[in-house]
């Protein structure tokens, strides 16, 4: 739509209710306070277009009750409490946007319940074991966020319990024979956190069989004919990291196969 084409707030106001985008075609003498309200009610995304000077305490709401990531949006002196836990609710992460001044116990938590990866924006003095354990089990790759100093056996394990791949995030002195278990159980490719004094055969066959590709962080002294092929039984693809001197007829004949189930 072409700003030429609109010629009336009557038809700016029918064209942001059919596309939010529109206002961005709006001549200027039609943007009013009622076809903003109207665009950021549509998406509340709208309210990027919106001029600052009637980004009113109501559009800004109105944005953010649509769309919690129209805070990003919202001007600093217009973003109350109210207005940042209605944001933080509808998306976690919009705890980016909030000014540190109102960011409380009560707000963090918030959006941690809502996306736990919000954690990240958290200020480390506000980081508790509750909260970070909220976050931890809404994803456990939030671990990365959770100060070292609140990172226990317990909820390392309830991390790798939920996603393998946050055995990355597990401190050294924490790392134990049951954390690794959990979590290549959970995710074969975990295996490439797995510290190598504590890649055992048992362990690596368990992470082939959920990763085929797991075979890639498999030490090359425990890569048997047995574990290879189980591996290629799984998935084809790690034919490449099997030894040159173990590409027998058998495991090519398992990847043939393999290509006529797919």
């Amino acid at each position: 739509m072409k700003k030429s084409d609109i010629s009336s707030v009557e038809e700016a106001l029918e064209a942001v209710m059919l596309d939010c985008d529109a206002l961005t075609s709006v001549p200027e003498d039609f943007i009013t306070p009622e076809v903003c309200l109207a665009a950021v009610q549509k998406a509340g995304r709208a309210l990027e277009h919106v001029p600052e000077a009637l980004k009113t305490p109501e559009v800004c709401l109105a944005a953010i009750q649509e769309n919690g990531m129209a805070l990003e949006y919202v001007p600093e002196a217009l973003k109350t409490p109210e207005f940042c836990l209605v944001a933080v609710k509808d998306n976690g992460k919009m705890l980016q946007y909030v000014p540190e001044a109102l960011k409380t116990p009560e707000l963090c938590l918030a959006a941690v319940q809502a996306r736990g990866m919000a954690l990240q924006y958290v200020p480390e003095e506000l980081k508790t074991p509750d909260i970070c354990l909220v976050a931890v089990q809404k994803i456990s790759m939030a671990l990365e966020y959770v100060p070292d100093k609140l990172k226990t056996p317990e909820l390392c394990l309830a991390a790798v319990q939920d996603g393998g791949l946050a055995l990355q995030y597990v401190p050294e002195e924490l790392k134990a024979p049951e954390l690794f278990l959990a979590a290549v159980q959970d995710s074969g490719w975990a295996l490439k956190y797995v510290p190598e004094k504590f890649k055992t055969p048992e362990l690596c066959l368990v992470a082939v069989l959920d990763s085929a590709r797991a075979l890639h962080h498999v030490p090359e002294r425990l890569k048997t004919p047995e574990l290879c092929l189980a591996a290629i039984r799984n998935d084809g693809e790690a034919l490449s990291a099997v030894p040159a001197a173990l590409n027998t007829a058998e495991l090519r004949l398992a990847v043939a196969r393999n290509k006529e189930l797919s």
